[in-house]
């Protein structure tokens, strides 16, 4: 079974997306452009542009720019950021509302202003995001619906996952247990759900860098695993592409004990993916409780995997670039 380790500490942020306006003048406040958001989220003629258009977009995109301008904030971003961008009938953003003024709220409202939006049903189109820093790594999500989770490590990467329909991510539970990242079905956690998947790193394996170190993080996992449970099944699977055109190498683990379980004779599957890059070797892990779920649970879990993109400071786009 593979082991939680502790890892770094990390800020995170949670964004929740509300939607889309009125066809009108533009707003004179801050608050008049949240409600006027508020009011449009499930609005009949907006509702698919944001779900199939606006919001694909903004996940492909933003993260990094996220990442960009957390850094520019050294790190110090405590506060709740909300902010609105009305975007124009051409798609650029005529004005950005917010609360108050912050290295954060700059640097997010200078990329919005530079960026060019897939053109709205009605303009203005008010786009309500709301920002909230914790302890933690970096998260996004929406009321309803989920954008992709910002996993960082300040001034060095970040990389995000696909999310599975139906499940849900969590980084304080995972933070908690020494992991990176969790997802679990809907309403789930560690304790409840009978299928977990959680993200890990391996970069202490590495030296100047991490390739070649995957084959190391293998052969290490394998190792403790079978010092827990010596009848281990391990299978290897056919490698799975990334979204950004990595190769995750895969392996089936059967007999294994979960530590959730108080009966050490109970036997259960896991699935794991190694993930390699220059600056650290990525570990995703599916647990099963119940297998007869299986099929479902390593759909999920390769959903997951193959959402995969990886951002460093020389990756093209960074709103702001990384402190040397």
């Amino acid at each position: 079974m593979f082991t939680f380790t502790r890892f770094l500490t990390f800020v995170g942020l949670a964004v929740v997306f509300i939607t889309p306006a009125f066809a009108d003048e533009l707003a004179n406040t801050f608050e008049e452009a949240a409600a006027r958001g508020d009011a449009q989220e499930a609005g009949f003629s907006t509702k698919d542009y944001f779900m199939e258009t606006l919001l694909p977009y903004y996940g492909r995109k933003y993260p990094p720019v996220i990442q960009s301008c957390l850094a520019a904030d050294s790190g110090k971003g405590n506060i709740p950021l909300s902010f609105v961008a009305a975007i124009g009938a051409d798609g650029r953003v005529v004005r950005v509302f917010g609360k108050r003024e912050s290295p954060m709220f700059v640097c997010m409202r200078d990329a919005l202003r530079a960026d060019l939006f897939p053109k709205p049903p009605v303009s203005p189109y008010y786009l309500h995001i709301e920002m909230n820093f914790a302890g933690g790594e970096a998260s996004e999500h929406r009321s309803g619906e989920q954008t992709l989770p910002l996993v960082r490590e300040s001034d060095k990467y970040s990389y995000t996952f696909g999310v599975p329909k139906n499940w849900e991510y969590d980084f304080d539970q995972a933070q908690d247990r020494g992991a990176r990242l969790a997802f679990f079905p809907n309403g789930g956690s560690f304790e409840k759900s009978d299928s977990v998947i959680y993200v890990n790193e391996f970069y202490q394996l590495c030296r100047a860098n991490c390739i070649g170190a995957a084959s190391r993080a293998i052969s290490r996992t394998l190792r403790e695993s079978r010092t827990e449970s010596p009848s281990l099944q391990v299978t290897v699977e056919t490698p799975l592409r990334t979204e950004d055109g990595g190769k995750a190498e895969i392996r089936i683990l059967k007999g294994g004990r979960d530590p959730r379980r108080e009966n050490a004779e109970a036997k259960d599957k896991e699935a794991l993916a190694f993930i390699e890059h220059k600056e650290t070797v990525i570990v995703v892990v599916l647990t099963a409780r119940d297998i007869k779920t299986w099929p479902q649970d390593y759909a999920a879990f390769q959903e997951v995997v193959a959402g995969h993109k990886f951002f460093n400071c020389d990756s093209p786009g960074l709103a702001v670039p990384c402190r040397k």
